[in-house]
């Protein structure tokens, strides 16, 4: 939806809102980085900054969306705190503070009591080992079920009226029969 800028703020600090956010880095507890890689003195690169990230994640519900699933994304301890993780949050109080699900192109992850990263589900032809192995903290998902397939009328909305261009196959290409 659309608000006003001098409107934001108030929105934001009141927990209604939700955002789906990117990452370059994850780590266990949900705390995300878009800012830099490497030392904060000498980084070997510059990425986006925080932009609105720890407003996002201190203030409301926030899920990820990642499209290439990898142990250089998903990291023991984040190269610096843009978005705030579970951890983080717990430590310091924060009242609307709500990190969702974290999707990816193997599986879909959340979190457990504790506030660190788990597996709630490993998409279909995927190999749970392979989830466990493209992540750089330990995560086990050889007991995760199977993420269910969409219904029909998901897929109709999705092909006729979300994205009719299929354009999402860009970031997630579609698996080509092979022979």
């Amino acid at each position: 939806g659309w608000a006003p800028f001098r409107r934001i703020f108030d929105i934001v600090a009141t927990g209604r809102r939700q955002s789906i956010m990117g990452a370059s880095q994850i780590d266990q507890y949900g705390n995300q980085n878009i800012s830099l890689i490497g030392d904060w003195d000498k980084p070997k690169r510059q990425l986006i900054g925080v932009r609105g990230a720890p407003g996002n994640t201190a203030n409301h519900r926030v899920d990820y969306w990642i499209a290439r699933h990898g142990a250089r994304l998903f990291v023991e301890s984040v190269d610096m705190v843009s978005g705030v993780g579970n951890d983080r949050a717990k430590a310091a109080g924060l009242k609307h503070h709500h990190l969702g699900v974290i999707i990816t192109n193997l599986a879909v992850l959340g979190y457990d009591e504790n506030g660190r990263v788990k597996v709630l589900s490993v998409h279909p032809g995927v190999d749970p080992q392979e989830v466990t192995d493209n992540t750089g903290f330990p995560l086990d998902a050889s007991n995760a079920p199977e993420t269910r397939l969409p219904t029909d009328e998901e897929l109709r909305l999705i092909r006729e009226g979300i994205d009719p261009r299929a354009l999402r196959n860009r970031e997630v290409p579609v698996p080509q029969p092979v022979g």
